[in-house]
């Protein structure tokens, strides 16, 4: 008779399996873990996007947007030459017709030189009558439609304005005419030079024994 052994008669356990770590999913070529990217590899890229021609465009193209008018431009040299190198340029000379110059009135040390914008003569004969009543000296008025100084007087409460001799406002260069300009110069000036300039003189400084 044959006797089973007492674990033979115990029961089935449930299989139990072990699941296996996930396998790592292989990246794409070319795909970096952002958290992970060392801090060199940053700047590398962002170095490459800034040389794209559409960012260098788009670079000139903001800084064309924000870049003062030729007649800005002299409004600001006329004011320096009128009311010293220090003059304060405030924003609102952007897009003005018309620059005041002034100076507030004080006994004590010297008062900065502001020069200001506006839209237009109308805005100009209220600036003139609140200056005389805040004890600002106007300094000067420039006429940015014009290019022409004015001259401010007034008559029993009543502003005249007096244009005076205008001044030359230099047109801005588009970087096409200044490369084409630029070249001139340049084939002019290679035409011009001697074969013998840039190389010594031609060994000139040696001399016979």
């Amino acid at each position: 008779m044959t006797v089973l052994h007492p674990a033979a008669c115990s029961p089935l356990r449930p299989f139990s399996r072990v699941s296996s770590p996930p396998e790592p999913v292989p990246t794409q070529s070319g795909a970096v873990t952002v958290s992970d990217e060392p801090e060199y590899l940053k700047a590398l890229r962002k170095s490459r996007e800034q040389r794209k021609p559409g960012a260098g465009a788009a670079e000139a193209s903001n800084s064309g947007k924000n870049a003062p008018s030729p007649a800005e431009r002299e409004a600001t040299r006329w004011a320096r030459e009128v009311g010293g190198r220090d003059v304060r340029v405030g924003p609102t000379l952007r897009g003005a017709k018309i620059a005041i110059l002034v100076q507030p009135i004080t006994p004590f040390g010297t008062p900065p030189v502001s020069l200001e914008g506006l839209p237009h003569r109308e805005a100009l004969a209220e600036r003139v009558k609140a200056a005389q009543g805040a004890g600002e000296n106007v300094l000067g008025i420039f006429e940015l439609t014009t290019g022409r100084p004015l001259t401010v007087e007034t008559v029993e409460g009543k502003v005249n304005i007096v244009p005076g001799k205008p001044r030359t406002i230099m047109k801005a260069e588009s970087p096409e005419r200044m490369i084409r300009k630029a070249t001139a110069e340049a084939a002019l000036l290679a035409k011009t030079r001697k074969p013998d300039e840039g190389r010594g003189g031609g060994g000139g400084g040696r001399g016979r024994r």
